[in-house]
């Protein structure tokens, strides 16, 4: 199973991973596919659920794979966990085009977490 995984200095890890869940909670609602025309939700490729807390979050984005989101002390920490290299790109760009939206000065770095 393919994977990524990407640590990102911050003091507002918790503020980003509340942000992000709110948003992902809001794509997955029944209505969300009509807030960004072109999502893939949108033509029934994805089945998007998200689960967690205020430090620990994970996306399904069934059937491609997930992402879990923790919020450390001077850290955000993703790992994605897809089903082929294409789906892991795709979750990949869709977290990171997500948390560059939120905090100007975020830099997703993404690397093989072997």
């Amino acid at each position: 199973m393919p994977a990524l995984e990407s640590r990102i200095p911050t003091d507002r890890s918790a503020r980003y991973l509340r942000q992000f869940r709110t948003h992902a909670e809001a794509m997955a609602s029944p209505r969300g596919h009509r807030v960004h025309a072109g999502n893939p939700r949108a033509a029934g490729e994805i089945h998007l659920r998200v689960d967690g807390s205020d430090t620990r979050t994970t996306a399904h984005f069934d059937p491609w794979g997930h992402c879990t989101l923790t919020a450390e002390p001077e850290a955000l920490v993703m790992r994605i966990d897809a089903t082929d290299a294409t789906a892991l790109h795709r979750i990949r760009d869709i977290l990171t085009r997500d948390l560059t939206r939120f905090g100007d000065s975020l830099t997703v770095d993404w690397r093989d977490p072997d």
